[in-house]
């Protein structure tokens, strides 16, 4: 069961990638060390590309610190 302020959270970076342009996912996942195998030649994949992204903008999202601490 999922609470919901992770569901907000979630929301959140799932509008984030939604709203890019293509191109800008790419540099995040570049940028961040991911998705060379997924962004390059016939095994392009944009959907992966962006779910990976999705997975690691909430994962940061995740680890800011809340207004208690």
């Amino acid at each position: 069961m999922s609470h919901f302020s992770t569901d907000i959270i979630a929301d959140q970076a799932i509008d984030t990638v939604a709203n890019m342009p293509m191109s800008m996912v790419t540099r995040m996942l570049l940028q961040r060390g991911k998705g060379t195998q997924f962004l390059v030649g016939p095994l392009q994949d944009q959907d992966k590309a962006r779910d990976v992204l999705i997975d690691i903008i909430f994962q940061d999202l995740m680890d800011r610190p809340g207004p208690c601490g």
